[in-house]
């Protein structure tokens, strides 16, 4: 004997499309986030480095001011620098290890904005992150 399966007229052939509709949208947005999070990541580690390197500078005596080693290290490590704003050097308690005592320190920071390469589609979601950077270097000489 014979069984009739009895659709009633009803088909699974859009199934698929729905199912794939609604898995694409949450797939996507995890891959826009671990993209843009790779590039700031990036970023951060440039920033350090840079900050990093306009510390040692200011510290070693190599006549270099720290913000302008700072400066160049930051143009020429970072990625994406259209999609950044707002870089600034700080120091603190001073800018050169000159006439320093000893145990004194410089501390040179760095602070950038940066936006991120794939915007998030949500709003009232940050399109923008700021990043921040601080190194201290004991001074070597008086």
């Amino acid at each position: 004997m014979r069984r009739r399966s009895h659709t009633h007229g009803r088909t699974e052939r859009g199934a698929s499309a729905v199912e794939f509709a609604l898995v694409v949208i949450p797939l996507l947005m995890i891959v826009a986030g671990i993209i843009n999070f790779g590039f700031v990541f990036a970023q951060q580690l440039a920033l350090d480095n840079a900050v990093r390197a306009g510390a040692r500078a200011g510290v070693v005596d190599t006549g270099n001011d720290p913000a302008t080693v700072t400066q160049t290290e930051w143009e020429a490590a970072a990625i994406g620098r259209d999609l950044t704003s707002g870089f600034s050097v700080t120091y603190g308690p001073r800018n050169t290890c000159e006439d320093s005592t000893f145990g004194d320190s410089l501390i040179v920071k760095g602070a950038v904005n940066s936006r991120f390469i794939i915007p998030w589609p949500i709003p009232g979601v940050r399109q923008s992150v700021n990043l921040s950077s601080q190194a201290e270097f004991q001074c070597e000489y008086e």
